[in-house]
């Protein structure tokens, strides 16, 4: 048997897979500027039955203190500008280009960019059951 994947074309539009960065939108929440990339909606469900994960491109202004939270939620962050320190569960280091610090659910941690340039980060978060606990998250 010959067990080797085909190619196949598709036809899709741009609109349906690309959002151009100069339709960025950005909100502000936790202190910070916030776009989320996913889930995307209309385009890209990550809502699963075991499991739900999304992806922020994140941005914190020079001189600014992302507020302390937790949250039910794991999160990864992989560094890409910038430096910070990162307070965690009462413990800190800083936090530079090319990092990825992992954060286990419901674990205190804050962002506090004391430099002259923006920090800026990915942040991938996960949860199971795809729902999250909403009594297990809030500001410190």
């Amino acid at each position: 048997m010959d067990n080797v994947m085909k190619s196949v074309t598709h036809e899709f539009r741009w609109s349906d897979v690309l959002r151009k960065g100069s339709n960025a939108e950005f909100t502000f929440e936790y202190n910070c500027d916030l776009r989320r990339l996913l889930p995307w909606s209309g385009v890209v469900d990550t809502k699963r039955s075991i499991t739900e994960f999304g992806v922020i491109w994140v941005k914190v202004q020079p001189g600014t203190a992302v507020d302390e939270h937790f949250h039910d939620e794991e999160e990864a962050f992989l560094v890409t500008t910038g430096t910070a320190t990162l307070h965690l569960e009462g413990q800190q280091t800083v936090l530079s280009q090319g990092d990825v610090v992992y954060i286990p659910r419901n674990w205190r941690h804050q962002l506090v960019n004391d430099g002259t340039a923006d920090f800026t980060f990915i942040d991938i978060y996960w949860d199971m059951g795809g729902s999250g606990n909403p009594h297990a998250s809030g500001h410190a």
